[in-house]
């Protein structure tokens, strides 16, 4: 499963929560809050799962990733090469599978402008 090139704008959990899946790849997404809930986290693992969170950029989440979630028991998360702006730590833990297909990873930086002039209702990404 590969998330790539979203806009995650006041969605305050579950974007997403994986169980099992390995390697789950979350790359190049923009996760922001503009209000403050009482709780929140961008990304979780659970239940065995193994996350590659990399390349994404985090503005305002209190918590950008979990490691377990509920009473789910904990997954696996790797992070790398991703942008936190007024924002907590990331939780990691363990490894993740290799990613069996090439990409081209964009700058963290880059991602807020780009994600937000192409992601979207009415908006075709190109």
């Amino acid at each position: 499963m590969t998330y790539h090139h979203n806009v995650f704008s006041n969605c305050f959990q579950r974007n997403p929560r994986v169980r099992f899946g390995n390697p789950v790849h979350v790359f190049n997404n923009y996760y922001v809050n503009t209000a403050n809930p009482s709780y929140s986290y961008g990304i979780a693992t659970t239940c065995g799962a193994g996350v590659l969170v990399e390349g994404n950029s985090f503005e305002n989440m209190t918590d950008p990733t979990h490691v377990g979630e509920g009473s789910s028991p904990a997954g696996n998360l790797v992070e790398r090469n991703n942008l936190y702006v007024n924002s907590g730590a990331p939780q990691t833990a363990g490894s993740v599978a290799s990613i069996p297909y090439a990409y081209t990873l964009d700058a963290a930086s880059t991602v807020k402008a780009t994600v937000t002039a192409r992601a979207g209702t009415g908006k075709i990404s190109g």
